[in-house]
């Protein structure tokens, strides 16, 4: 298939996709001068989508690969587990944040009731 084509079932934009071969995540066979997709670049495609929405970078992607034509999975993994490990670290502090302004609105709303009952 051609990109027209890889950009609709991948859900990727066809510059995406360029650019996806040009930094090297993927290798596209060619017939002539038209690059041909085949359903394993459209899964290349896709999990590289799905790794940018979980805060893989391109640059990281890149890093990761073992050879052209694979992932180092064994690194993957290893990154993943980073990934979870700096989310779970975001949730506290969001959380420790969450508590901290639950107390200031009780520490406001106690000196309104104060500044009323004064009145």
């Amino acid at each position: 298939m051609f990109i027209n084509e890889a950009s609709k079932q991948s859900g990727a934009t066809q510059r995406a996709i360029r650019l996806y071969e040009s930094i090297g995540l993927m290798r596209v066979n060619r017939s002539g001068k038209y690059r041909v997709y085949s359903q394993e670049n459209i899964k290349t495609i896709k999990m590289i989508k799905e790794a940018q929405t979980i805060g893989i970078s391109l640059s990281e992607m890149i890093a990761l690969r073992k050879n052209e034509e694979d992932f180092d999975w064994k690194r993957v993994s290893e990154l993943l587990v980073k990934k979870q490990e700096s989310v779970d670290n975001e949730i506290k502090d969001l959380e420790l944040k969450k508590q901290r302004i639950i107390d200031y609105r009780i520490s406001i709303d106690n000196c309104i009731r104060s500044l009323d009952s004064d009145l």
